[in-house]
């Protein structure tokens, strides 16, 4: 369980905001009736980071509550293209900085909030790695065409298979590219915490797991939408039919 943020704009922007947010979503994210807070926040099992820098996508990770961790209160960085992740994680023995989201294959850096099952799962508990990772390496081997309608059919085919997915929770997702970067939001249950909010301007766009403020410019994606936020105006797709 998770919240994440990632922004994209025209001209690079201080990170400094986000970071913010993401040591409030740590202190007091949204969580679901049933889901127990945690000393040191409400999503305090780690946290990652993302962003563009120059021809590079660059991350740092740490297993320690983004709340209170000075790694992350003392980062500086100007981009254009930002991902951020805080972990609550549903086995405490993982907590780390090499389990924390953002992962990364090959070009492609992935952030997650949810659960794979199936062989997903299966392999991510032998290999003692994230289901994430293993989900991105399968990701990144069948996006062949890198474009909203490539990633449309890619992700189509991976979570229609329910052998490989199996009954998983959500697939809230933060892509990003060298130039590209997308967000998709679906869920199987708890649609009130598996949210994603989109609030764009004239070249700027965010994505947040809960509004970033009272700006009545939000709006919840709907359940299989995948929006591309790089060029301009943010595009999306609706992946209807899902299993």
């Amino acid at each position: 369980m998770c919240r994440m943020i990632a922004f994209s704009s025209s001209e690079p922007r201080d990170v400094a905001k986000y970071l913010a947010t993401l040591a409030r979503f740590c202190a007091s994210g949204n969580l679901v009736a049933g889901w127990e807070k945690r000393p040191g926040g409400n999503h305090p099992d780690g946290w990652g980071v993302a962003w563009r820098a120059g021809d590079e996508i660059r991350k740092v990770k740490s297993g320690n509550p983004a709340a209170s961790d000075p790694l992350l209160s003392g980062m500086r960085a100007v981009t254009d293209r930002f991902i951020g992740h805080v972990r609550y994680a549903s086995n405490p023995e993982t907590v780390c900085a090499a389990n924390s989201h953002p992962f990364q294959v090959l070009g492609v850096t992935l952030a997650h909030n949810g659960t794979f099952y199936g062989k997903i799962g299966a392999e991510g508990d032998a290999r003692k790695v994230s289901d994430t990772v293993v989900f991105l390496e399968l990701l990144e081997d069948r996006w062949a065409e890198r474009t909203l309608a490539g990633l449309s059919e890619t992700l189509r085919g991976i979570l229609s298979d329910r052998e490989l997915v199996g009954e998983y929770s959500a697939a809230n997702l933060l892509i990003a590219t060298g130039s590209e970067l997308y967000a998709f939001r679906r869920f199987h249950r708890n649609g009130e915490y598996y949210t994603l909010y989109l609030h764009s301007e004239d070249r700027f766009a965010v994505v947040a797991s809960e509004p970033l403020d009272a700006d009545p410019g939000w709006r919840l994606l709907a359940d299989g939408e995948l929006v591309e936020l790089s060029e301009g105006a943010p595009r999306s797709v609706l992946l209807t039919a899902l299993p």
